[in-house]
């Protein structure tokens, strides 16, 4: 490269196309060793889900979307006649059974999904990691993981129903709206000039203490003590979602709730 060629340089078309090239590099090299690694191959059979003794099959091929691209590995397949389907060890060990997305792109969609819209979502995918997800898998990917969160966050209540509450619990609501597809909107009045409606209300509630003091002696939100919880509800049905055990049971005892208008202690 001259310089006067590097005077004339289209840098941003550089760089992309070199990311491009470096990352399809990559991927054909992960997909390579892979696909030469039968480790995955564990015997004759092996135990599935249902206590049988699956059959190994043969080795098959499946497309992964990866944060490197596209991925087509070989992975040993297992089968038992009761079941629908079979199963590759090696898709459970990565994180990827019943699916075609590697945890790094699952994790990615999972932040732009609590970011932006699922259209959205999927363009960011594409322009800034180079990664393709339809806007469909992007919505199915996401609520997948928020069904996934949701259950976490009952069993983590269901754990601390025990744990002692401190004298002051303090409650914040708080709500905002929402873009919502046309279909959730129908029969729903809103502030569009022909009386339509194009977002929803959301709350958004919170449950913390502050028994913490700062320098100045003012009351100071406890570390690790916020839990949040949203809903499309009004107040009334938002409210008990949020660890509902714990305000029940701050009521039996008859500690005393402040209430603020935002969830944040100050």
């Amino acid at each position: 490269m001259g310089r006067e060629a590097a005077a004339t340089l289209d840098f941003e078309a550089v760089e992309t196309a070199a990311r491009r090239q470096a990352l399809r590099f990559a991927a054909r090299v992960v997909e390579q060793r892979l696909n030469a690694d039968h480790s995955d191959f564990r015997g004759a059979s092996q135990p599935c889900a249902c206590g049988q003794q699956a059959r190994y099959v043969d080795r098959r091929a499946k497309s992964f979307q990866s944060a490197l691209g596209e991925l087509r590995l070989e992975r040993a397949y297992y089968y038992w006649r009761g079941l629908p389907r079979g199963f590759c060890p090696r898709d459970q060990q990565f994180g990827m059974e019943g699916g075609s997305l590697s945890p790094a792109v699952t994790r990615m969609i999972g932040t732009v999904g609590a970011a932006v819209s699922f259209q959205e979502g999927s363009e960011l995918l594409r322009e800034l990691a180079g990664v393709e997800v339809g806007t469909k898998q992007v919505e199915r990917t996401a609520e997948q993981l928020g069904a996934q969160v949701a259950e976490d966050e009952r069993q983590q209540a269901e754990a601390g129903r025990e744990e002692p509450l401190p004298p002051t619990l303090y409650l914040g609501l708080d709500g905002t709206g929402i873009p919502m597809r046309r279909e959730e909107l129908q029969g729903r009045t809103g502030k569009q000039a022909d009386g339509s409606a194009r977002t929803r209300e959301v709350k958004v509630c919170a449950i913390w203490s502050a028994e913490s003091r700062d320098a100045e002696g003012l009351p100071r939100r406890d570390e690790g003590s916020v839990s949040y919880s949203a809903a499309i509800e009004t107040a009334a049905a938002a409210i008990p979602t949020l660890k509902p055990q714990n305000l029940r049971s701050a009521s039996s005892a008859r500690r005393s709730v402040g209430a603020s208008r935002q969830p944040h202690a100050q």
